[in-house]
């Protein structure tokens, strides 16, 4: 099957939704590989669901982050590993397409292997040395979710002698060919609790050269003109950089994927399982299990609804600092991945209450049921994922004495009456 750049979402949802058989299928195996297996890998790139975000000048289809984020859902409702590997392998098109010069994309969007994905990370992991014409980069870099059927990884280094405006060690984002990396054996086979399907291996570099123009520096939307973006370069707002808020919202969309999994879960069990309380009925006729599975299925619904205007609100304020000027601050930014944060805490809740429910029978290893609490649980753990530490720094935000939940306070809060 080949695909369009103009298909529709429906298209595009009809095509990801009919993997699902085959992705459930190969959980087992996928969780013991660390990534889904290379024939929904090939399936994946036959229906043209790894060019979506890839501009249109390459090849790609260039659909809005409410489609993306609803093909993310879709697929991580078959498996939310598989879809957290698909998910952060694909959406790097964005990064790729945002920061880095034009020489460069006409390179690696057009990789010899027919699309571009990449895994990336902004956690310090390696060095980069200057050198006649460029680089030399060595490190090792962890967390490269969807690494294994990445095209390059975008690694955060430190450059050696130089220094930033504050005078700490000046980094720079590198966009790395995955003929110069090594993916190191270090996911699946039970080496984390849950998310073992999604590619999230360490990569290592080793003295590896990189022309200069392959290192940007790790700015965020709205911190440097449209016009100096991918924005400019493909006419399309999507383009302007990484927020916050994006990326919070493509981890709550597998979480909401791991939601809608555990909802069909629940529901082909209630066919041959009772409540959990005389008179035993069946579940799908027991009070107390109606009421447990319709508080998640709404909390699920909900999740969704939030994503799908984070979504919107992105679009809004990308083509109104891109076509007319308007600001777009961390600030903005911070208050905004609040929503994302809701959506994963909702997803997350609606997960716990089916498995919950679903009996000390499903929670046990091979269990669907098991896995979707386990991978629900992994995304817990996710830096971005943190609520209560997020949710301090927007507080602090939206009351004025932080710029960002990024920063310390502006003053301290005894001098900044709350009126």
């Amino acid at each position: 099957m080949t695909f369009s750049q103009d298909m529709t979402e429906d298209e595009i949802l009809d095509r990801a939704g009919s993997l699902k058989e085959l992705i459930r299928s190969q959980q087992d195996e996928a969780e013991q590989r660390g990534h889904y297996v290379p024939e929904v890998h090939e399936r994946m790139l036959d229906l043209g669901l790894y060019h979506l975000l890839t501009p249109r000048r390459y090849g790609g289809v260039e659909v809005s982050l409410k489609t993306w984020l609803r093909t993310v859902i879709e697929i991580s409702s078959a498996d939310p590993g598989t879809g957290w590997c698909y998910c952060l392998g694909a959406s790097h098109n964005i990064q790729a397409a945002a920061l880095w010069p034009e020489s460069v994309q006409d390179v690696v969007f057009r990789d010899p292997l027919g699309y571009f994905r990449a895994s990336h990370s902004l956690a310090p992991a390696g060095t980069a040395r200057p050198v006649p014409g460029g680089y030399r980069l060595t490190g090792t870099s962890r967390y490269q979710s969807g690494s294994p059927y990445s095209t390059h990884a975008i690694v955060l280094v430190t450059v050696e002698g130089e220094t930033d405006a504050t005078g700490a060690p000046r980094a720079v984002q590198a966009l790395i060919p995955h003929t110069d990396f090594t993916l190191n054996d270090d996911w699946g086979r039970g080496q984390v609790l849950g998310m073992r399907a999604s590619g999230s291996n360490s990569v290592s570099f080793e003295d590896v050269f990189l022309p200069a123009e392959y290192l940007v520096p790790p700015t965020w939307a709205g911190e440097i003109p449209a016009a100096q973006t991918g924005a400019a370069i493909h006419d399309n707002p999507i383009y302007i950089g990484s927020v916050q808020t994006f990326l919070g919202a493509e981890l709550a969309a597998v979480a909401v994927g791991a939601a809608r999994a555990a909802v069909d879960e629940w529901v082909a069990l209630s066919a041959t399982r009772k409540g959990p309380l005389p008179p035993f009925l069946p579940r799908i006729l027991d009070p107390a299990s109606q009421r447990v599975f319709g508080e998640a299925a709404i909390k699920a619904d909900a999740s969704e609804a939030i994503l799908m205007q984070v979504a919107d609100t992105i679009a809004e304020w990308s083509a109104n600092f891109t076509y007319r000027g308007a600001e777009l601050t961390r600030a903005m930014d911070t208050r905004l991945n609040g929503l994302s944060l809701e959506a994963g805490r909702l997803a997350s809740e609606a997960v716990d209450l089916l498995f919950r429910s679903g009996g000390s029978s499903e929670a046990r290893p091979g269990r669907r049921m098991e896995r979707y609490a386990r991978d629900i649980m992994m995304y817990r753990t996710h830096a971005a994922t943190q609520y209560d530490a997020w949710i301090q720094g927007i507080g602090a935000t939206i009351l004025g004495v932080q710029a960002s939940a990024f920063d310390l306070p502006l003053v301290p809060s005894t001098e900044r009456p709350i009126s």
